[in-house]
């Protein structure tokens, strides 16, 4: 098979299969794009459309989508008419006026393509009055109109959208996979592998494999505060194994912010740190999303109790319920060190 999407990085099984059903005129109407925020759903949204109206498709010798034909190069620098975003914006949500523009809209032949895209954005947001307004359109389309819906769980989803449109799930990248590309991608990329191995290895773990968080937190604006917060939750957790004194991790506690998003996004992280450790006491190879220096993470475990670690994890996992319920956020913390029986 001629090479399908070569500008994207992994998802090679689903690549090959999309571009096999369009190779064969057998494309679904819809299709549902799950993964993580970065992971690629829009890359791939836009090369499947640049692949269905590729002027070089038939081609053996050019790949699909080609990327140079007319077409291709409208959709994928986003200047064609006829690939439309939908997404809520500023909304959290994405509501029935939405669906009522879908619905008038998608009768409108196509502006210079044969065919009419809709990329609907943060899918799993719309409300269920919006899903159940376009069911109908999503179910019997215009032969010429595709759509591409992303989403981070397609469970939010109605089942009788998700009957109407194969869900396609995107993968994170290996912890290699994503060096190579963001080096060759962004100097600064390979600036700060060089300046500061330990900070890039840590950037590279908290991406997750998702290429588009990693380029977006090579900006100091991302990163900075994203670093210092990992730092906070660090400290706390160095503080708090081994000989648990209260007077080095209560005042840590303590400078846990006030304001409840951000406070949330700590505790959260904390969750994560712990369940890390958990982890290692059963495996040495378990995966980390926290930690990107297993040896410290294992030198943390060997200090403490697998029950300590639990009684510690479950009071965490207490508060950001609290928080949630708008607890008073001192109150809060300190029931939550006792929990833990830091304290």
């Amino acid at each position: 098979m001629k090479k399908a999407m070569p500008d994207i990085v992994g998802n090679q099984a689903l690549r090959e299969r999309l571009c096999r059903d369009i190779l064969s005129n057998s494309l679904s109407h819809a299709y549902i794009f799950e993964g993580a925020d970065g992971s690629g759903k829009h890359t791939l949204a836009l090369n499947c459309a640049a692949a269905v109206a590729c002027e070089n498709k038939s081609n053996a010798d050019e790949s699909i989508p080609c990327g140079v034909c007319p077409s291709c190069k409208k959709i994928l620098q986003l200047k064609s008419p006829d690939v439309i975003f939908v997404g809520p914006q500023e909304k959290t949500s994405l509501g029935v006026d939405a669906a009522r523009f879908i619905k008038e809209d998608v009768y409108t032949v196509p502006n210079d393509l044969d065919h009419k895209f809709y990329i609907i954005e943060n899918a799993d947001k719309m409300t269920p009055q919006a899903q159940n307004a376009i069911l109908l359109t999503l179910e019997e389309p215009p032969s010429f109109v595709h759509f591409f819906l992303l989403c981070n769980n397609s469970g939010a989803l109605l089942e009788t959208i998700r009957s109407r449109a194969p869900i396609m799930r995107t993968d994170i990248l290996t912890y290699e996979q994503l060096d190579e590309y963001i080096c060759s991608y962004d100097r600064r990329a390979a600036q700060l592998k060089l300046a500061s191995p330990k900070e890039y290895s840590e950037l590279l773990t908290v991406s997750a494999g998702c290429i588009g968080k990693a380029l977006s937190l090579l900006e100091p604006k991302e990163w900075k505060p994203l670093h210092d917060l990992r730092q906070t939750v660090l400290n706390i957790v160095r503080a708090s194994i081994g000989t648990r004194r209260a007077k080095e991790f209560l005042p840590l506690l303590f400078k846990l912010s006030s304001k409840r998003d951000h406070l949330e996004r700590e505790l959260t992280t904390l969750s994560h740190a712990l369940r890390d450790l958990i982890l290692l006491k059963k495996s040495d190879d378990a995966p980390l999303v926290f930690f990107c220096d297993r040896n410290e993470a294992i030198e943390l475990c060997d200090t403490t109790s697998l029950s300590f670690l639990y009684e510690f994890h479950r009071a965490v996992s207490e508060a950001i319920e609290e928080n949630k319920r708008n607890a008073n956020v001192r109150l809060m913390i300190l029931k939550m060190a006792v929990s833990a029986k830091l304290i």
